[in-house]
């Protein structure tokens, strides 16, 4: 009994290897229009909202429109249509009984007690989201002090990152 090897299977693959793009903000940064402490910023609330970082960085005023509209149409980037309105729907029984979600405060807290607010969310799913993102902003290896609530921090001040729900007392 003798074993074949099966067939060889053609794959197409280009000989040119696929350029790589850093994302539009990443220009913004780099012509000294954005800070790196506000793309971080404008990245939490893409957490919290839902909202794309360019229209973030617009609506918070750092960039005009038009130059966002600039920069999607070099990086062939549609622009998100406006969301329709749309009536209220009337409300049931079974949406009425349902809580709203809780609001959180996603705080950094320091060796001398201070709280500073790195974002609110509404949530425990999101809040714990947007606390991964702020640890992660506060972990970076890059030797700068992160900026949050206006504010740098010396990292060697950092005691937590709390997830604190709106009813709770700081």
């Amino acid at each position: 009994m003798t074993l074949q090897a099966p067939a060889p299977i053609p794959v197409e693959a280009s000989q040119e290897p696929a350029l790589l793009r850093p994302p539009p903000e990443a220009e913004l940064v780099q012509a000294g229009k954005l800070s790196m402490g506000q793309l971080a910023q404008a990245h939490r609330d893409r957490l919290e909202t839902g909202k794309q970082v360019l229209d973030i960085i617009v609506d918070r005023g750092w960039i005009s429109a038009e130059e966002v509209a600039e920069l999607r149409a070099a990086y062939g980037i549609e622009a998100p249509a406006p969301p329709a309105v749309q009536a209220a729907p009337e409300p049931s029984p079974e949406t009425e009984a349902v809580p709203p979600a809780a609001r959180y405060t996603i705080a950094i807290r320091l060796t001398n007690g201070d709280l500073i607010t790195a974002g609110e969310t509404e949530g425990s799913d999101k809040a714990a989201a947007l606390g991964h993102a702020v640890v992660a902003d506060l972990t970076k290896e890059d030797g700068e002090w992160p900026f949050f609530g206006g504010r740098y921090i010396n990292p060697e001040t950092i005691v937590s990152v709390d997830l604190l729900p709106e009813d709770s007392q700081r």
